[in-house]
This record gives structure tokens, C-alpha cells and sequence, in this order.
């Protein structure tokens, strides 16, 4: 495979600019100088594979939908398509503690809980919450817990349906949780059923114009979790993004960002809290 890949590294680095071009226009990613020997491995890699010069893999790809096998498969190249439970644990213990009992009082009349986690990569994030909902609601049966999960990858996407996990993503969780919430199936782990079938997995670009809408779910949104997804994004177009979410946010929703992600501006239409973590919610608007 090296000798039909070394030949193809020049003509790539010539066409170098049109794909990190591609995949901004796409996707609103920012290729870093650190991330291009990655991206360049995979366009040779492809090529090699589908026996094609980079000038036609590249037009393959301006052609292709963004959901289509070639381009999911770039996203997945260049982007972390994993987390792990229970990440942040100062932040984890904000929505344990703090966070998720406020919203579950707000919510307790109607008795529903609407949940976001925008770029969810294999559903480690979205199934933390929903343990903790477990634990925090004795009838957590009865709660109309309307949990959305989205991402761009769909290697990602598929992986946290099939809620099958190794190590690596388990090496923060608690024992109690592994223990009730998880199924040992050779060196892997399983998400048990009947929890997984509450999540809903879709296909989300966070730079297109699909939320808020009733078509995506995501009006009325009580909790969004955007954690380590702005640092893909140029500054201007993570403020848009935010403000998009700001959107969809209900009156007293919270939104968590991750603590590598940047700094969001007043006028995105948040407020700034910290209690043990960074959170944001709607600003109040006044008469």
C-alpha cells in the first residue's frame, strides 16, 4: 500500500488547498497546520484504495452529499469521532448535583425533559445524562425525556446506537454505573437496551440552517450539551453557532459548553454563570 500511496503525496499537496477549502465550505472546520499530514494520509489512502488520481477523488467528493460514505469518511478522518463517560468531572458534577435537579423541578408538572447533545460523537455524552436522569428520577419511566443526539460523523452516529463501547471510554465512569447500566460482552462494553431506545440519533451539520425548527427537534430545548465542538470552528462562525443554539433554547434552559471551547460573546444572548463549572443561560430580556 506505501508504494502506490508515496507517488500520490505530491499531486495532494498541490490540491492541498481546495480540499481543507471543501471541507470549511461543508462543514465550517478549520484545518489546523497539525492536522493536515492526517488529512493528506486519508486522501492518499483513499485514492490508493478507489485507484484514482487526487484530481478525480477530489471532484468525487464536490459531487457527493455530505452523508454519502466518501465524505463521511473525510469528517471522520479529521475530526474525534469518540468521548468517554462521564467527561469533565467538575461539570458532570454541575448537572448532578445542581443543574439537572433545577431543571427536573421546573419540569415536574408536565413531566418532560427536552435534551440536546450537538455534537455527540459515539453517544458517551448523551447516555452520561441520561444515567444521571436514572438516578435523580425515581419514575424516570414515566418522564417524556425527549433526548436528541446529533453529529456530522456517521461512523460516530452508528457506533452510539449500537451503544457497544470499549475501555478507553469507560475509564472515568463510576463502578455503580458500570455496574447497573452496562452489560460486559467480551472486552467490549453494552449500553443496556431499553435506556439506548431513548435516545434519538440523527445526522445534524451545525453550520447549516436547520434548528431551531420543530422538523429537527430542537424548539424548546430545557439542557444543550456542545462540549469540545466549537475548537473545530473559526471564531465567527462558533459565535453564529452559539447564537443558533441560544435559539433553541427554552426560558431557563442551560447550555454547557467544553472547556476548551472559546469564550462566548455577550451578544450571542447568554449569560454567564460558574459554580464549580461554566454554564450558560438565556439572557433575560426586559420590558
Amino acid at each position: 500500500m506505501n508504494d502506490m500511496i508515496s507517488p500520490l503525496i505530491n499531486e495532494i499537496k498541490n490540491l492541498e488547498h481546495e480540499f481543507i477549502g471543501l471541507v470549511q465550505q461543508r462543514f465550517g472546520i478549520v484545518i489546523h497546520m497539525n492536522q493536515t499530514q492526517t488529512l493528506i494520509d486519508h486522501i492518499a489512502q483513499s485514492c490508493a484504495l478507489g485507484k484514482m488520481t487526487p484530481r478525480s477523488y477530489l471532484q468525487q467528493l464536490q459531487m457527493a452529499s455530505n452523508k454519502s460514505p466518501e465524505v463521511s469518511q473525510l469528517v471522520a478522518a479529521i475530526t474525534v469521532g469518540e468521548s468517554y463517560f462521564f467527561r469533565d468531572a467538575s461539570q458532570m458534577t454541575l448537572l448532578q448535583e445542581h443543574l439537572l435537579p433545577r431543571l427536573i423541578k421546573k419540569n415536574e408538572q408536565s413531566q418532560r425533559l427536552k435534551i440536546w447533545s450537538a455534537g455527540c460523537a459515539a453517544g458517551e455524552e448523551i447516555y452520561t445524562v441520561l444515567m444521571q436522569l436514572q438516578e435523580l428520577l425515581p419514575n424516570c419511566a414515566d418522564w417524556d425525556l425527549q433526548l436528541l443526539a446529533t453529529d456530522i460523523n456517521t461512523e460516530a452516529l452508528a457506533k452510539a446506537q449500537s451503544g457497544l463501547y470499549g475501555e478507553w471510554s469507560m475509564r472515568t465512569i463510576p463502578r455503580k454505573y458500570l455496574q447497573r447500566y452496562f452489560i460486559k460482552d467480551g472486552q467490549k462494553y453494552l449500553f443496556q437496551s431499553p435506556l439506548r431506545e431513548r435516545v434519538h440519533f440523527a445526522y445534524l451539520n451545525l453550520i447549516d440552517h436547520a434548528y431551531p425548527s420543530i422538523l429537527t427537534a430542537t424548539i424548546d430545548i430545557d439542557l444543550i450539551l456542545c462540549r469540545n465542538v466549537l475548537i473545530y470552528f473559526a471564531n465567527d462562525t462558533g459565535v453564529n453557532i452559539v447564537r443558533n443554539l441560544s435559539h433553541c433554547m427554552a426560558p431557563e434552559a442551560v447550555l454547557l459548553l467544553g472547556a476548551s471551547d472559546p469564550i462566548v460573546t455577550p451578544d450571542t444572548g447568554l449569560q454567564f454563570h460558574h459554580n464549580g463549572a461554566i454554564y450558560f443561560t438565556r439572557a433575560e430580556i426586559s420590558p
